[in-house]
């Protein structure tokens, strides 16, 4: 199935409105840019041509683009897809859109992330929330999430992997799978490759002073016995 139906010419001017102002909102961002936004709007349609649930591409595009607006305010990055939800809503009212439509695209927007822990339903939640999925898979994906985390680089590193692991698991669609599962692969591999870096890391590093000869025999563990 390609979607229920056709843009129609107002929508289609909607959507280049709505991609306008995206661009704007995220020129400061970091990890999650405008093409960030873009991958994940080239995602979610191609899952939305490909399962046999009726899609509505307007509900979709729009979700798309507007997933990660709340990410745009570091303040609430944390809630962004909640927060997100009231920028959309505030935004697509001044836009004069349906209030039926304009809550079905709010709530892809809140939907799209486990941290809002309000699971997807609709097709449409479900497609947006693989496609922001699939964007974190693969090296890129990967790398990206380390971009603005503070603290220790390998609590960081070790932290963000794990939930990586977790991701492919959480697909919603066959499709989204088949398209992810290279990237997966890749990710896990280098991955492993990471882990196995961070571990010889710690074992060179360990008790560092005896290792080089710098303790004597009156101490152990770095006090007096």
């Amino acid at each position: 199935m390609v979607f229920t139906r056709q843009l129609t010419k107002e929508e289609s001017q909607i959507l280049l409105k709505l991609q306008k102002f995206v661009r704007s909102a995220h020129a400061e961002s970091n990890s999650h840019d405008y093409a960030h936004v873009l991958s994940v709007c080239k995602y979610a349609i191609q899952i939305g041509k490909a399962i046999p649930d009726p899609v509505d591409p307007f509900i979709l595009s729009a979700g798309a683009l507007l997933h990660d607006i709340g990410k745009t305010n570091s303040v609430f990055s944390h809630i962004h897809g909640l927060f997100g939800g009231s920028l959309a809503e505030e935004f697509l009212d001044g836009m004069k859109i349906d209030p039926e439509i304009r809550d079905a695209i709010c709530r892809v927007v809140i939907r799209h992330t486990p941290t809002s822990m309000i699971p997807p339903e609709t097709p449409e939640e479900m497609a947006v929330y693989d496609a922001d999925t699939l964007d974190r898979l693969g090296l890129m994906g990967l790398l990206r999430g380390f971009i603005g985390k503070n603290g220790a680089m390998d609590e960081i590193i070790s932290t963000y992997m794990e939930k990586r692991k977790q991701d492919f698991k959480k697909l919603h669609f066959q499709v989204s799978r088949d398209i992810g599962l290279e990237s997966e692969q890749m990710m896990l591999a280098f991955i492993e490759i990471i882990e196995d870096r961070l571990k010889t890391r710690m074992e060179s590093i360990h008790d560092i002073f005896r290792k080089e000869g710098l303790l004597n025999s009156h101490f152990q563990d770095g006090s007096n016995r």
